[in-house]
């Protein structure tokens, strides 16, 4: 099964808030889909009137689906553009063994409509050894310097990161350093949070190295990242934090389409 964390943002405070998981399982003939709301969907309604998803109006169920939901479907770009392998291969992925759910998991499901993002669960290894990759945040926001320093990386190239003290954007930033200090960007929220405990940074034995570098793409999709580290045994990243919990616990998938939600055709 395939995880990934569904986050939106609050326009007034600039707060993000975990509000859903977008659960994949494949038998053997085709994936399946369920959508399930998290504790923080109800601190989000609560803290900054947030409201749910379109096709998935109730908080307290869960929504199967042979196909994937519309709401993320149309996140997906249209396989008819000109342009869908080389934004495939900006995101590290090839037309070849493509599938919805891993362009969902790279490219973050943004839209223009809406303050919505996907992202991937972290699922430690034996021992506890984790690795991601994800699209560098907040090149943007550095300075000409810095993006002038992009231009001369290349993929291996190892990286630094470091606790931001003065970021007022987000309690926890940490931020994405060349070897000669220039700041590149910031670790993603969903990252920096979800493998925070009791206000403790968790991870051990961090390496953060240069995966690909899209010159010819916007700022925002500059620099691909491969982050890797260690976690204590017995922590569970995100799962252990409330706001990421389900708020109804997980349920199969029903054999009778009038058990559960089913959202075919929302």
């Amino acid at each position: 099964m395939t995880t990934l964390y569904v986050a939106w943002q609050d326009q007034k405070s600039r707060r993000w808030f975990p509000v859903g998981r977008l659960d994949s399982a494949r038998n053997s003939v085709e994936p399946r889909y369920s959508f399930s709301y998290v504790n923080g969907a109800k601190d989000a309604q609560t803290l900054a009137n947030f409201v749910p998803l379109l096709g998935f109006p109730e908080f307290d169920e869960i929504y199967h689906s042979e196909h994937l939901f519309p709401v993320f479907r149309n996140r997906l770009m249209n396989p008819r553009r000109p342009d869908r392998v080389e934004y495939l291969h900006h995101l590290g992925l090839r037309d070849s063994d493509w599938e919805p759910i891993t362009e969902l998991s790279a490219s973050k499901g943004t839209s223009r409509t809406d303050s919505f993002e996907v992202f991937p669960a972290i699922e430690p290894r034996a021992a506890g050894w984790f690795q991601t990759r994800f699209i560098l945040h907040g090149l943007r926001h550095t300075n000409a310097d810095s993006i002038r320093r992009t231009e001369s990386l290349q993929a291996g190239d190892e990286l630094q990161v470091a606790f931001d003290l003065n970021n007022p954007a987000a309690t926890h930033a940490i931020s994405v350093r060349s070897s000669d200090q220039y700041v590149l960007g910031w670790l993603p929220r969903y990252l920096v949070d979800g493998l925070h405990q009791d206000d403790a940074w968790k991870v051990t034995n961090v390496k953060t190295t240069v995966a690909q570098v899209n010159l010819d793409a916007p700022l925002s999709h500059r620099l691909l990242i491969d982050f890797s580290g260690k976690l204590p045994p017995d922590f569970r990243p995100m799962e252990d934090q409330p706001q990421y919990q389900p708020i109804v616990s997980a349920a199969p998938y029903p054999t009778n389409k009038s058990s559960g939600k089913n959202a075919d055709t929302v």
